[in-house]
């Protein structure tokens, strides 16, 4: 009786499976301690069609892994987000950019150099 009902608890959860996403962002301002900067985010699908109506997330990570954050991206556009991260520390920085739509998620990341702010 228990592992029929983990069985069918397995089957309850969502799947998501990998999505043919192509996912495109940059800073639109100097990369620098202690204020928000803002990244552009394009997301397109298989046939370069804009991803609207998604569910956008930015993780910055220093490559020793010890500071890590996430943060909401909000559309500004068809197929376009911004999400403004706060960088702590002129270190290297790993940007992950995730995309959820429907069942379907993609991911893309970039480092970056962040130097110390004005």
């Amino acid at each position: 009786m228990v592992a029929l009902l983990l069985m069918l608890a397995g089957l309850a959860m969502p799947y998501e499976r990998e999505g043919d996403f192509t996912i495109r962002f940059e800073p639109m301002a100097v990369l620098q301690t202690g204020a928000p900067i803002p990244f552009h985010i394009k997301v397109e699908d298989a046939r370069h069609k804009p991803v609207s109506d998604a569910k956008v997330t930015m993780q910055i990570e220093t490559t020793d892994h010890k500071q890590v954050e996430k943060f909401k991206a909000v559309s500004i556009g068809e197929g376009v987000y911004t999400a403004k991260p706060v960088f702590s520390d002129a270190v290297e920085w790993i940007v992950l950019v995730e995309v959820h739509r429907e069942d379907q998620v993609s991911a893309r990341s970039i480092n970056f150099i962040v130097s110390i702010g004005l």
